[in-house]
């Protein structure tokens, strides 16, 4: 038998803590200077950076899309997302590489 109260009541926690991560996370946001990016511009940002990091300091375009942050995003959307990236100085094309490859202008 399963209370159903206590699944509602553990459930209503979780959703709470989540929450508490997604205000931290948005506070954060805005002290880096990230709170002006639309939702699509930073998990383009993240996944980036992220790709960036694991790659070594130079990631291409392609890798980046499979990130997991933007799975499902459209390819336009993805791209308008680089651009304004890069517009914004927070992404920069990789110097020395064929089109498609981004560093990170941030020392």
């Amino acid at each position: 038998h399963i209370n159903l109260d206590d699944q509602f009541s553990t459930r209503f926690c979780d959703f709470r803590e989540i929450a508490q991560m997604r205000e931290l996370l948005l506070g954060l946001e805005d002290e880096v200077g990230l709170g002006a990016l639309t939702q699509n511009e930073k998990d383009v940002f993240y996944g980036s950076y992220t790709e960036i990091y694991l790659a070594g300091g130079t990631a291409k375009s392609v890798d980046i899309k499979r990130h997991a942050l933007l799975l499902g995003m459209a390819q336009p959307t993805f791209h308008r997302c680089l651009k304004a990236l890069i517009e914004r100085g927070l992404l920069s094309h990789a110097p020395n590489t064929k089109a498609g490859s981004y560093t990170s202008p941030i020392a």
